[in-house]
């Protein structure tokens, strides 16, 4: 009996492990879904962001010399995304991996680093990288924006004190067909060769838009638009990276949740019948017993 009670314990166990991840995988199913439509809301609003750039550059290229700079020299400013909770697999390690393989390879020994993310922030310094500033990741598509513009503004703070002017974003995505792929994306400098393209793009319309604003202002205010759209993306593609992988994680922890009730079921039922078989033969065995006396005492 203490034996079929421990099993029974176990599956009760097993099962209300259970039903913590398939709880989890629904959150992190919705998670995709929030993470993936902030990533895409942003198209329109970034193809109304070249089209300012353009109508600016068009007119005043100028502007934007000051941020076309090969950045190949002074430090870089690195800001490495990871993820937000743990269980969500070898998430952080991957991004740990392609980080430092694209700062050994770019020779970045002395970048700076913004890291989001705990547990990524502890796997780079036990690499012996030096954070500058740690980010807390948000748990909705809602905290994005204030995360970006803090990045933002510690952004100014590297061009200000230390004159970083080479700033890279990396990051997890989702890959087109299933799990997620490390890509890095240059901020700044600007990339001249795109720039280019900008101005030279036909306008939709026979009207070319207006401005009154001086230039350069309008150029900054632009640029610092660009920056934001660029820094939410990455933030959203992370994150539903991150949830796409949690969803991975739970699927096989629910794979081998139901291998493990499989096997507690059956070694449940096989000491259920023996126990129940043990009762029968007692029973047999005293009926056996007291017909045996009855007859000792009939003779």
């Amino acid at each position: 009996m203490q034996k079929l009670e421990q099993l029974q314990r176990k599956v009760k166990n097993a099962k209300d492990l259970q039903s913590i991840v398939r709880t989890m995988k629904v959150m992190a199913s919705v998670g995709i879904h929030q993470f993936e439509d902030a990533a895409d809301s942003l198209g329109g609003y970034y193809d109304t962001l070249e089209r300012g750039l353009q109508v600016v550059l068009s007119k005043e290229f100028s502007e934007a010399r000051p941020f076309l700079s090969s950045g190949d020299e002074g430090t870089a400013g690195i800001i490495v995304i990871g993820s937000s909770q743990s269980l969500c697999g070898p998430f952080d390690e991957s991004i740990l991996t392609y980080t430092l393989e694209m700062t050994r390879e770019e020779g970045k020994k002395e970048a700076q680093f913004f890291v989001l993310g705990e547990r990524l922030t502890g796997y780079l310094r036990q690499a012996g990288v030096s954070i500058d500033k740690h980010f807390i990741l948000p748990g909705s598509a809602g905290g994005i924006s204030g995360l970006v513009l803090d990045l933002l503004a510690g952004i100014e703070e590297w061009q200000a004190q230390r004159d970083i002017r080479s700033i890279r974003v990396l990051h997890n995505k989702p890959a087109d067909k299933e799990g997620y792929t490390s890509r890095g994306q240059h901020l700044l400098p600007l990339n001249k060769s795109w720039l280019e393209r900008l101005v030279d793009r036909p306008w939709p319309t026979n009207n070319l838009p207006q401005y009154r604003v001086d230039a350069h202002t309008l150029f900054l205010s632009l640029l610092r638009q660009y920056l934001f759209v660029s820094l939410y993306r990455a933030v959203a593609e992370s994150l539903a990276a991150e949830y796409t992988s949690r969803l991975s994680a739970m699927q096989q922890a629910e794979k081998k949740i139901d291998e493990r009730l499989e096997k507690l079921n059956r070694a449940y039922t096989h000491e259920r019948q023996s126990a129940i078989t043990s009762e029968l033969l007692d029973i047999m065995a005293g009926f056996e017993a007291a017909q045996s006396r009855d007859s000792d005492k009939a003779i």
